[in-house]
């Protein structure tokens, strides 16, 4: 499973309200937000983690969007994988693309964090031109089959001049050893793909900030710290390899544990 449980750490949520414009969401406004964020959720789509995480956000000094990419499609009968992959192939990859490029420009979208399917419409949102900030957790850059499908990330993000900080688990099994070592030997030719691996951890690894497994934990609170920084404050470090003894940053670009 992707994020269903909202993270302990993680504020309640404040100033929520219904967006609909060409993208369905829910807005969190924050009192003189300097940052307009949206946030793109996995397939179980709008659960308590992603409303924690837009809480977490719009406290910090933004004004974020939490997308519904599966709105039009309902409710899942039950949180489970089965059920989240047969509501995911309602969706069209390539139309709800066009549909967010069109929200991004209505609305000021300064920076855009995706998860998992959310990581690949990041990718492709620069692939046609956002030139905002860009968070990717686990995105699945060797494509995702679909009635309107996008191009695979693999096949163009060593070609992309715009920076992407990539998060992933080094133990991903949506990934496997194999995809995990193409993504490295990609993002090491292109600079602007800032790849952070982490060590011991899979698929979903920002769970773990609640995990009572100290590598697990460190991680997972390395990745966050990681993010907020890109997105607050200055970029981070490029293509940072956190090893599985400790969780501590490990080196610079083409650094391996």
């Amino acid at each position: 499973m992707c994020h269903i449980r909202k993270l302990s750490l993680c504020p309640d949520e404040q100033q929520v309200s219904e967006y609909t414009g060409v993208v369905s969401a829910l807005r969190y406004a924050s009192a003189g937000g300097s940052r307009r964020i949206a946030l793109l959720p996995d397939i179980y789509g709008v659960t308590p983690f992603y409303k924690g995480l837009a809480s977490l956000l719009s406290d910090r000094g933004a004004v974020v969007y939490l997308v519904d990419p599966w709105q039009p499609f309902g409710e899942l009968p039950e949180m489970t994988r089965e059920a989240a992959w047969a509501r995911r192939h309602h969706l069209r990859d390539r139309a709800f693309c066009d549909e967010l490029n069109a929200f991004l420009d209505q609305e000021g979208i300064d920076t855009v964090v995706g998860f998992c399917i959310g990581g690949n419409f990041v990718l492709e949102l620069v692939r046609r031109g956002y030139r905002g900030t860009c968070c990717a957790f686990y995105p699945l850059p060797w494509g995702m089959a679909n009635d309107d499908g996008l191009q695979p990330p693999f096949e163009y993000m060593e070609g992309l001049d715009h920076e992407v900080t990539i998060l992933m688990g080094e133990q991903d099994p949506l990934a496997g050893p194999e995809n995990i070592r193409r993504l490295r030997e990609v993002c090491a030719r292109n600079p602007a793909m800032d790849l952070h691996l982490y060590g011991v951890s899979g698929h979903g690894f920002l769970a773990d900030v609640d995990s009572d497994q100290e590598t697990l934990r460190s991680n997972a609170r390395a990745a966050l710290d990681v993010v907020l920084n890109r997105v607050f404050r200055a970029p981070a470090p490029a293509s940072i390899e956190h090893p599985a003894a400790d969780g501590e940053l490990l080196g610079s670009r083409g650094m391996t544990t």
